[in-house]
């Protein structure tokens, strides 16, 4: 899981779906950054199928950023934005390295 600091030339955002205030006395529901990083994203997977006779496609990506504590919360129900594209990612599984150095996150995205 060692990467070359040099390597890690996306920003990313980990956001968690919190309620907000709106104002009125009630609330909605949004994504709200939590953690900004460097990451090294490499595509694992890409894929294509026809859904009721349309093309859906998934992509299956890991970003490997240094390790921080804020990361031991974040769970399948976040997501992870990459600032550079925009593209926004659905978070399966958070994996730390035995040293908490460095961390893995799984993604998927059901858009290619």
């Amino acid at each position: 899981m060692m990467v070359a600091s040099g390597n890690l030339r996306e920003k990313i955002e980990l956001l968690k779906q919190v309620s907000v205030p709106d104002g009125a006395g009630g609330s909605t529901i949004d994504w709200v950054v939590q953690v900004t990083a460097r990451a090294a994203i490499k595509v694992l997977k890409a894929s294509e199928t026809v859904m009721a006779g349309r093309l859906q496609g998934t992509q299956t990506l890991v970003a490997t950023l240094r390790y921080q504590a804020a990361l031991a919360s974040v769970d399948g129900t976040w997501r992870l934005r990459n600032v550079h594209t925009d593209s926004e990612y659905n978070i399966r599984a958070v994996t730390p390295d035995t040293r908490q150095q460095w961390c893995d996150v799984l993604c998927e995205t059901d858009e290619l």
